[in-house]
């Protein structure tokens, strides 16, 4: 036990060293009144909240529920969009697509998928639902602004092998996003997607590469490299500021999955926005098929006016379409049960083996 107590307070005293240094670099760049980046000349913007006299936000989410058994894996999915009219200021009408509360669709795998293939496919499945679902709305409620819960472009996926089993669902998601992309664009729909917990660094590796001349930002190297740009940007911005506008890549035409969308992959854009005074920023990605920090402004000064809360940054229209599109265990429970019942003692139906361990 004693080793596990010194062990501690050096990780205390770790931690606090690099939160002390990160707070430092903080302080460099509220004091950097200029800088040149792409179409930015600020490090941190003031936002200005929308007045939402007239405007349509649409946010869409989806749930996704799973069960594997000895022969074949259960999944359940639902996306829900959720649209706000604002007038005057005012929440005018909320619109529900294509339901309040749509039932799940229900998909039996029979693919005989390892462990870690079933989790990409049924991720693969629930982005393909969300992004669907999201070019609907676009085309039948043409809304101002369109939210996803999560990045707009797909994320905890990889390419598969073309002999995969697997690869017919990556080509039909990548599809799937594609459609979404030209729909934004022809509907003049701005298309934004907003992380809630981002790992994202690509904020703090702009700095190592821009900010050199800065003996603090020099010396700190090592420590950028470690950072989350949350954790940096937590000290960094205050309430009712964003960061400049970057691209999501700095390689697009290399990066394993805007490579895939061409000369579109390269419109994919980033900020950090921090929108409420007592949470963390939140980071937003976007389509930027016109002036990347115009759209930037646009939407970070709706997300302020739409993220109600001092203490959870996250826009209503979202949290409401989370409610609406999530899953319980108990109705992947109840989806199992019912086929068991119709099907009697099955192999592919059997429990798997650590159910049941004592």
């Amino acid at each position: 036990m004693e080793q596990f107590f010194q062990l501690m307070e050096n990780f205390v005293k770790q931690i606090k060293e690099m939160e002390n240094q990160r707070m430092k670099i903080a302080e460099v760049l509220r004091k950097i009144e200029k800088i040149e980046f792409g179409q930015e000349d600020k490090i941190i913007s003031k936002v200005e909240k929308d007045e939402l006299k007239e405007v349509r936000i649409a946010g869409v989410d989806g749930g996704l529920a799973k069960e594997s058994f000895h022969g074949i894996d259960l999944i359940l999915l639902k996306a829900v969009a959720v649209i706000f009219d604002f007038k005057e200021g005012k929440l005018n009408e909320v619109i529900y697509y294509p339901e309040p509360l749509p039932s799940p669709i229900p998909n039996v795998v029979f693919d005989p998928f390892s462990e870690l293939e079933f989790e990409l496919n049924s991720n693969m499945q629930r982005q393909m639902i969300e992004v669907e679902t999201a070019s609907e709305t676009i085309k039948k409620f043409k809304p101002d602004l369109l939210l996803m819960d999560g990045s707009v472009v797909p994320h905890y996926v990889q390419r598969p092998e073309s002999s995969s089993l697997l690869f017919q669902i990556y080509q039909q998601m990548i599809e799937a996003y594609k459609k979404l992309f030209l729909a934004a664009e022809e509907n003049k729909t701005i298309l934004a997607g907003v992380i809630e917990d981002s790992r994202g660094t690509r904020f703090c590796e702009i700095l190592n590469q821009s900010l050199t001349h800065l003996p603090e930002v020099r010396e700190a190297k090592v420590l950028l490299e470690k950072t989350k740009d949350t954790n940096l940007l937590s000290y960094a911005l205050n309430y009712g500021e964003r960061t400049f506008a970057f691209p999501y890549s700095s390689e697009p035409e290399k990066h394993p999955v805007l490579k895939e969308f061409g000369e579109t992959g390269k419109k994919i854009y980033s900020f950090y926005l921090k929108a409420a005074e007592f949470d963390r920023p939140i980071r937003v990605d976007f389509l930027a098929s016109s002036e990347a920090k115009e759209i930037a402004s646009k939407i970070s000064s709706i997300l302020l006016a739409i993220c109600n809360s001092s203490t959870y940054a996250f826009p209503s229209v979202l949290i409401e379409a989370d409610l609406r599109a999530r899953l319980s265990e108990r109705e992947i429970e109840e989806f199992g049960l019912d086929l068991k019942s119709k099907l009697g003692n099955v192999a592919s139906m059997l429990d798997l083996r650590r159910k049941g361990r004592p």
